[in-house]
């Protein structure tokens, strides 16, 4: 494991701090990403996206901002302590922030398609995949909060197999007729749920592999 969170929750205050603002954001994250296949389901088409997915990104980016002055307060404070734990906290809260990105991405997404969106051909492939990458959240929020490896195994074991179905749908896209418009939002759908696919595992591989290795998953480097 990276760093123990928990050890440093108890005895910085400042780390206590950084801790629970991870969390907040994990939370706001996943609150974009349903908010915003929630808007898929619910919408025949969508012309603008909810100021509330702008809000939350903002919150977000503060969070983020405000967690980097902490790291720094730290370090400045302990030069010789918990480094390597900093430097992690660097790396996720980056990856955190991304996926806040790229599920308003999807929102985005929604608002340039022209048509009926339940009715895209890959639709019901593309949900199946949000479903399992949103149930990934909670877990995760859990999984790094209680320095919990065994938990953030469960969805590392998720990754090659939603990976490789976000893949499968770009290349059975390339077989198939469509308009010009369902075929550019779903390529852009299956790199967007990719990708959060992707810095969720991130941050899990953080709970558990050294500084060096985060980002790897038995030595398949999460891209």
């Amino acid at each position: 494991m990276v760093v123990d969170f928990r050890n440093l929750w108890r005895r910085d205050p400042l780390m206590k701090k950084v801790i629970a603002k991870f969390g907040d954001i994990i939370a706001e994250g996943e609150s974009i990403f349903i908010e915003a296949w929630d808007f898929f389901n619910e919408q025949t088409t969508i012309d603008r996206i909810p100021q509330s997915i702008y809000d939350k990104d903002i919150a977000i980016n503060n969070h983020e901002r405000e967690i980097r002055k902490l790291l720094v307060e730290h370090l400045s404070l302990h030069p010789k302590h918990d480094t390597s734990g900093a430097l992690a906290m660097m790396s996720l809260v980056k990856d955190a922030e991304r996926i806040g990105d790229y599920a308003k991405n999807i929102a985005e997404a929604g608002v340039l398609y022209r048509g009926t969106i339940k009715e895209m051909k890959f639709f019901a492939r593309l949900s199946d995949t949000q479903q399992r990458i949103s149930v990934h959240f909670p877990v995760l929020k859990k999984a790094f909060i209680d320095s919990d490896e065994k938990l953030a195994k469960e969805i590392l074991r998720n990754y090659t197999s939603i990976k490789k179905e976000c893949d499968k749908i770009l290349y059975d896209l390339f077989e198939t007729e469509l308009s010009p418009y369902e075929a550019v939002t779903t390529a852009m759908l299956s790199r967007y749920l990719k990708r959060i696919n992707s810095h969720v595992c991130n941050i899990a591989s953080g709970i558990i592999y050294p500084l060096d290795q985060i980002d790897f998953v038995q030595g398949d480097i999460l891209e």
